[in-house]
């Protein structure tokens, strides 16, 4: 903190020359008429203000000690568990309240702090905007610290009041031996429990021939009870397999629309995004790609009760053959009258021993001891508080089985479950989640209750929940791990114990958080969250402490921003629109009034530009400007020193970014993925990017020439990136510049994607193929690669490292017209194979045929290609696209016919 004494300069000399006059001062305050003890208390504040301001990094330093005891003491009371006592609760929001206070403080100098040094260690054309504590900025630390000092006394003195001492939530709560993730799941036996008489009548219902267009089944109930659980025992089931061409299953969230769940149902169909169309267009879409298939649709989680959403959802359901089917889930008995035509389940809660069952299996994962007599009473009795509820009987079985048996534990949480029971609870099933919650450790309460920004149903990614904890400071880096792996590991704890549930999400593995589950973290987040929408303008009464708003954004009109302007304290805003917001909803004077962000959540909207003022929000961590219509970003993002995530993903507009990006040196993630398949206009990549030593996450690189002036090959080299990475523009690259990119050292980069510009196997230059044949071979990966494609490549041959990717699942060559043949004999983990518009390409790759592990296969543009086998197809492969291809279109409609039926999905799309 030394370092920033210098700016006090302005104001130590006045102090040193303002000591000799007080003596004077005082008698002609006194010949003024100024009694003579006025007039000395009044030189006195003036002279001790001028002290304090020459010595704010000092009463940081206290702050900071003190910082760590509210901590502790914070921690502490969490392990008490149940504080019914109004008056304590309220002194525990006032004490938590200080805490985010005091690290908004702490926080602001030590970024001033580093601003400083490196103002000081390097000359730029544009400074740090306010890298010294003037006199403005001092005279604002010193009242905060005043501040905040005062209402630590305050806490202090009601502390004693209610002889809150530290430890006591430590006596109260004894530590729990729990199992790691892993041993826990391979001891548990996730059979189904219960439910079979429903099964089998869904099952019955959906393979028969009900006679009518399209057969609807639905499954209603309250939250919580296993209807979702219940439509994947049948989703899965053999018969249900056999019986239909298609499974598709979608998860709608509350608020839908018709045209929305047309087009989540056109991605389930395709496995590829969907663009917001009109209503009539997706529609037609959807029907087109249902006609000729015997399809399941599950729409889980229907809540839409209007007449007309049926209505205009139907006409493109009945496309698909006879023998199509639809089943729901839902909590609405007018949604199940309104659409249930032929069976009609009202799911009832679990019978006690079916939760005693489900509680067992959990409860006693990966335990050695086979003894369990002394604790089944008690767990008996516990099933019958879980009310029927599957999700609670589950949830606190996780949590029995981290008992490790002792069984004061288990009496203990029966007794805790009798006390909230005997509470006044309008849910009967939240008391069983309450326990689980209360007995999480302190890091793993913040970081559920955090979840209560995510609105009902929506689905979210791992890394993007990760990325968000880490902003807000919820996880720390305990020195041996990487701060990603450390907060990855709480997310695993907390789906282990049911907190989340994993999605039907077609693309990525995305996640949610249970209704029940995010009812319950609203509750213990209610005086700190908030979710706005177009109808609730109410102010909280503390607004001073509330610090994460999520905004539910109309589908048209105004967005009120003015709604949250009493909220100066947020630390996170995070937008959902429901579709595209224009840009215009968007304030640039957003930026100036919550200057204590630390997560800005913009995506989904039509924002195309950033304003300037961006660049005070000095404790942002994360921003996230994903699927907007960005074009540049403002140089004043790169003043975000304290920036980890910067999210640009879909971005399609964005055509460059800042020059001064070199100095985030904090940036983890900078997100630059698009959708392979889709054009961009982005150009080139700023400069003297390898100075980003913390960057693991990178996406995307432009290859520029050498006296292109911009990013070069050379700047991958000492980057340690991770997961995806796609190399755009590789006609510029040189052999040597490939050497330099170093791909073969970044062992951890799993997704690899190599691109020449469209225009580039035009060239017919022999000098330019060869140069690419020398590159690509240059551009050996790590052997860990899992994905690899290959576009637009003008050479004759593969590189040879392909056939050595020994851990590669997914191979796509696109685009590359002057291939042969290659080989793929060696590749035994391959799991995906694609092969499109490859025009020369006159014979399947060697090794096809033993490809044990291939189980989609995908050839598309290849018309020269020759058939010289009459079992060319693996044994395993259950999905097989063909088109474009006459030989081998030929093939399996003659030869291959009998082979060709024994596959599940197939789609040959015969040229004639």
């Amino acid at each position: 903190m030394d370092r920033l004494r210098s700016p006090t300069d302005w104001l130590r000399p006045y102090m040193d020359r303002l000591r000799p006059y007080m003596g004077p001062l005082r008698e002609l305050s006194t010949a003024l008429g100024i009694p003579e003890q006025i007039g000395t208390a009044v030189f006195s504040i003036l002279y001790s203000t001028g002290g304090r301001l020459l010595k704010v990094e000092d009463g940081a330093g206290k702050l900071r000690r003190t910082e760590e005891r509210i901590r502790a003491l914070l921690t502490d009371s969490e392990q008490r568990r149940f504080v019914d006592h109004d008056s304590v609760k309220l002194w525990l929001r006032e004490l938590r309240a200080t805490a985010f206070d005091v690290d908004a403080l702490l926080d602001r100098l030590n970024t001033i702090s580093r601003m400083a040094t490196a103002e000081q260690s390097r000359k730029r054309r544009r400074p740090w905007p306010n890298v010294e504590l003037g006199p403005r900025q001092r005279w604002e630390l010193d009242g905060k610290i005043i501040n905040i000092n005062e209402r630590l006394d305050e806490i202090y003195k009601s502390r004693k009041r209610y002889r809150f001492q530290a430890g006591d939530g430590r006596r109260t709560a004894q530590p729990m031996q729990c199992p790691s993730f892993l041993e826990a799941a391979a001891h548990r036996d996730e059979r189904p429990i219960g439910r079979t008489k429903e099964k089998e009548k869904i099952v019955r219902a959906l393979i028969s021939d009900s006679g009518m267009d399209l057969p609807v089944i639905s499954i209603w109930g309250t939250a919580g009870i296993g209807k979702t659980a219940l439509a994947r025992l049948v989703y899965y089931d053999p018969e249900v397999e056999n019986f239909f061409t298609k499974k598709i299953w979608v998860w709608l969230p509350d608020v839908c629309d018709v045209r929305r769940a047309t087009k989540m149902i056109i991605e389930a169909v395709t496995e590829q995004k969907c663009e917001f169309l009109s209503l009539d267009i997706l529609q037609q879409r959807l029907g087109e790609h249902l006609r000729k298939m015997r399809f399941l649709l599950v729409i889980d989680n229907l809540w839409a009760e209007g007449f007309q959403f049926w209505e205009f959802l139907k006409p493109s359901l009945i496309a698909g053959e006879k023998g199509s089917k639809v089943l729901i889930t839902t909590q609405q008995e007018t949604v199940t009258r309104m659409m249930s035509n032929i069976l009609n389940i009202n799911l009832k809660g679990l019978e006690v021993e079916e939760c005693w069952q489900i509680l067992k299996v959990h409860a006693f994962s990966g335990w050695s001891s086979n003894d369990h007599h002394d604790l089944e009473l008690i767990g008996q009795s516990i099933a019958k508080n879980c009310r029927g509820s599957p999700l609670a009987a589950k949830s606190l079985g996780v949590l029995l089985s981290d008992t490790n048996g002792q069984r004061e534990q288990w009496e203990n949480i029966l007794s805790e479950m009798q006390i909230l029971e005997d509470g006044k609870n309008t849910n009967i099933i939240l008391p069983s989640l309450q326990i689980s919650y209360q007995h999480l450790p302190y890091h793993l309460k913040q970081c559920f209750a955090y979840c209560s920004i995510l609105p009902l149903g929506v689905e979210f990614e791992k890394d993007e929940l990760v990325r968000l904890w880490m902003a807000d400071g919820l996880v720390k880096n305990n020195g041996r791990k990487r701060v990603e792996m450390e907060a990855s590991r709480c997310f695993d704890e907390l789906l282990r114990r049911s907190f989340f549930e994993p999605s039907h999400n077609f693309h990525n593995q995305k996640f949610r958080v249970p209704n029940l589950m995010l009812e319950l973290a609203r509750i213990v987040s209610k005086h700190e969250s908030l979710t706005l929408n177009p109808d609730n303008s109410q102010v909280v009464d503390h607004p001073e402490w509330i610090r994460y708003a999520t905004i539910l954004c109309p589908e048209d009109g105004p967005l009120a921003f003015d709604k949250i302007h009493h909220y100066e304290n947020l630390r996170l805003l995070k937008l959902c629109p429901m579709m595209k917001l224009p840009s215009d909803q968007v304030p640039s004077a957003l930026f100036l009034k919550f200057t204590c962000l630390r997560a800005l959540d913009l995506s989904y909207t039509e924002l195309e530009v950033l304003a300037d003022s961006v660049g005070c929000l000095i404790h942002l961590r994360y921003l996230s400007l994903r699927n907007t219509l960005i074009k540049t970003l403002p140089e004043a993002v790169c003043n975000l020193i304290n920036l980890q995530t910067l999210d640009l993903r879909n971005c399609y507009w964005l055509m460059n970014l800042p020059e001064g990006m070199s100095r985030l040196v904090n940036l983890r993630h900078l997100c630059l993925h698009i959708d392979w398949d889709r054009v961009t206009a982005f150009r080139s990549m700023p400069s003297n990017i390898d100075k980003l030593q913390s960057l693991q996450t990178l996406c995307r690189f432009v290859v520029v020439t050498s006296d292109g002036g911009k990013c070069n090959f050379s700047e991958l080299k000492n980057l340690r990136i991770r997961g995806e990475l796609c190399i755009l523009k590789l006609e510029a690259a040189t052999n040597d510049g490939a050497k330099e990119a170093n791909l073969s050292g970044k062992e951890y980069l799993h997704k690899l994607m190599l691109k020449w510009s469209d225009g580039a196997c035009t060239n017919e230059q022999q000098l330019h193929i060869e140069e690419s044949e020398k590159v690509i071979e240059t551009l050996c990966p790590h052997t860990n690669l899992k994905h690899l494609r290959i576009d637009n490549y003008p050479g004759r041959n593969l590189p040879y490292w392909v056939e050595k990717l020994s851990s590669l699942e997914s191979l796509e060559i696109v685009s590359c017209p002057r291939l042969t043949q290659f080989s793929v004999e060696t590749l035994r983990s391959l799991t995906n194979f694609t092969i499109r518009q490859c025009s020369d390409l006159q014979v399947l790759p060697r090794g096809l045929c033993n490809l044990e592990a291939l189980h989609c296969l995908e050839i598309d543009g290849a018309p020269n290609l020759l058939i010289s086998a009459v079992d060319i197809l693996p044994r395993n492969i259950s999905r097989l696209a063909v088109s474009g291809c006459d030989a081998l279109e030929r093939w399996c409609l003659q030869e291959g016919a009998e082979r060709v039926q024994q596959i599940p999905d197939k789609r040959i799309q015969f040229s004639n």
